[in-house]
């Protein structure tokens, strides 16, 4: 024959216990719940969340970009360009295209760039600007600069080395473009250079100006984000580590905000800051590879007073130098650590209460 357990009653020290199991179960869940609610989390960026704007009295900060062409201009057709850089250098490949034209260099190892130049008809002038170096701390600066009747861009290094190249396309190659050079102080200017593609570094701290014929021909611009593909001649999304806006402080070789106002760090969803409430430079990090990165600017848009830059993916929202709580319920879906956790605790409380309303213990 097989013995069956027979259930007993359970007796008053143990429904004590288990009185007592549950209600510290309780308390913890609610002390979890609160310190969830207000811990900083990632999340996947939606409507407002995905769209930075800075004025032109504030600056659009990019850090931790990778070692790649960033950002492209192509101008309005016809539209002519002035560019100027306060302490640029030329590359050597842009050395030896001088060179050809019979303009020689001042042998300085940096100094004030002034260009500008002015397609042909059905022509237009392009600007890639491309980074050098991958770091938390690098990246580069925008800023709508310019006056009421200026239309004017400001890109700032930042801990980095950015190279600018300027070209100049002409739709009827008999009409030549026209293009004026000084370097250092030194009028280079000749009728050949509109046909040569110019390089200039930016060393870290300097910045390239582009100021623009009207409102209108910025209007009618291009800018894309990222390195073209070989193919569809668009451009691909730019990986970002951190996105900010605020104000910028100081003016030498290591320029910062003063505040951040508004910005992204890229994270997973779900990642939580437990010992601090906004990110440091170390969290908003890239991937591998560009499969494995959380955050992506996607389109930018330049106006004579402002900047407007569009997120794609995640990461951690920050508001006035606070990264901001994804909630409770967001944070217990999009983290596996923290679901297990309150499931353990619920499980914790619903076990002795069963135990107590069925009132028997096997």
């Amino acid at each position: 024959m097989t013995a069956v357990a027979a259930s007993v009653p359970l007796s008053r020290p143990r429904r004590w216990r288990l009185r007592l199991i549950a209600t510290v179960a309780a308390l913890l869940l609610a002390a979890v719940i609160y310190f969830i609610q207000r811990v900083p989390a990632a999340v996947t960026l939606t409507g407002d969340d995905a769209l930075l704007e800075a004025t032109s009295t504030q600056v659009l900060a990019l850090h931790n970009l990778r070692a790649a062409p960033v950002l492209q201009y192509d101008g309005a057709v016809d539209a002519g360009l002035r560019m100027s850089i306060s302490a640029g250098r030329p590359t050597p490949s842009t050395r030896n295209n001088l060179r050809a034209l019979g303009l020689e260099l001042p042998n300085v190892k940096g100094g004030a760039v002034q260009w500008q130049g002015r397609p042909p008809a059905g022509g237009r002038v392009s600007v890639r600007i491309a980074n050098g170096r991958q770091s938390p701390d690098a990246g580069m600066m925008l800023q709508a600069t310019g006056g009421a009747n200026i239309a004017a861009l400001s890109i700032r290094a930042v801990q980095t080395t950015l190279t600018a190249q300027i070209d100049i396309s002409a739709q009827d190659e008999a009409v030549a473009p026209s293009a004026e050079l000084r370097f250092a102080g030194v009028d280079l200017s000749d009728p050949g250079l509109a046909f040569a593609p110019l390089q200039f570094e930016i060393p870290p701290g300097e910045s390239a100006n582009l100021t623009f014929d009207s409102e209108e021909a910025l209007g009618s611009s291009t800018f894309r984000l990222g390195e073209l593909l070989d193919t569809g001649g668009t451009a691909t999304a730019l990986s970002v580590g951190r996105a900010d806006v605020g104000r910028l402080s100081g003016t030498g070789s290591h320029p910062r905000l003063r505040s951040v106002i508004r910005g992204v760090c890229a994270a997973a969803p779900g990642k939580v800051l437990f010992t601090r409430l906004a990110p440091s430079a170390g969290d908003c990090r890239l991937g591998a590879d560009a499969a494995e990165d959380n955050l992506f600017a996607s389109e930018i848009g330049i106006e004579p007073r402002k900047i407007a830059l569009a997120l794609e993916g995640s990461g951690f929202l920050v508001t006035g130098g606070r990264a901001r709580p994804a909630g409770f319920w967001s944070s217990l879906m999009a983290n596996p650590l923290i679901a297990a956790l309150v499931g353990a605790l619920v499980f914790a409380i619903a076990r002795p209460l069963w135990r107590l309303w069925t009132g028997r213990e096997m």
